[in-house]
């Protein structure tokens, strides 16, 4: 049988929105099916197993949001500019994909260098190499305090990332709904920026 394009993304589709809805573990491909308005056997046909097309989807996010950041980040734009950038594109993919986090910590904790080999060697480590240039070249020109690059990166992944790993406890903590607790992240995007202006700004 012939692999058809729009066939494939209808089913893409429909796995985001039920992945979204029921996360990882409570989607089921019988409901993706149902969701694309095909058979369950041609779904198989396509990706044999959900953990595969769950990882299409992956994959296709992130080279989504690698490409809208790729330039910007290797650019001569001010780093508070680039910060912009990634944290609204970044939590923006999240909020769109919100079962990401999860299953990428998964894959990680199963086997991190062939996750790595896979998905981030190249474009990842080049952008965030290209921040951390960034990083060290405001720091020298006394642009922003001084501050460990390494350190900047896992404050900027923490801030962005642990909201969505910990929404369920979070949701119940702050009385928030989904409808709120979506509109509290979109707030989070200028307050991600700002804290860290303000943390680094001499």
């Amino acid at each position: 049988m012939k692999r058809d394009r729009n066939t494939e993304e209808k089913i893409l589709h429909a796995a985001e929105e039920v992945f979204q809805q029921k996360g990882f573990d409570g989607a089921r491909m019988q409901e993706i099916a149902d969701h694309a308005s095909i058979n369950k056997g041609l779904l198989h046909y396509y990706f044999k197993t959900k953990h595969k097309l769950f990882e299409a989807i992956f994959k296709k996010s992130f080279n989504q949001i690698m490409f809208n950041i790729e330039g910007v980040v290797a650019s001569e734009a001010s780093l508070f500019d680039k910060l912009e950038l990634f944290v609204d594109e970044y939590i923006s993919l999240l909020l769109k994909n919100p079962s990401l986090p999860r299953f990428v910590f998964n894959e990680i904790n199963t086997n991190a260098d062939a996750f790595i080999e896979v998905y981030f060697k190249d474009k990842l480590i080049q952008n965030i190499s290209a921040l951390v240039r960034t990083v060290q070249k405001e720091v020298e020109e006394k642009r922003i305090k001084p501050i460990d690059p390494r350190q900047f990166l896992m404050n900027l992944m923490a801030m962005c990332v642990f909201p969505f790993l910990a929404r369920p406890l979070l949701q119940v903590v702050l009385k928030q709904d989904n409808q709120q607790f979506t509109q509290l992240i979109q707030e989070r995007k200028k307050h991600i920026v700002q804290f860290m202006r303000d943390a680094l700004t001499p």
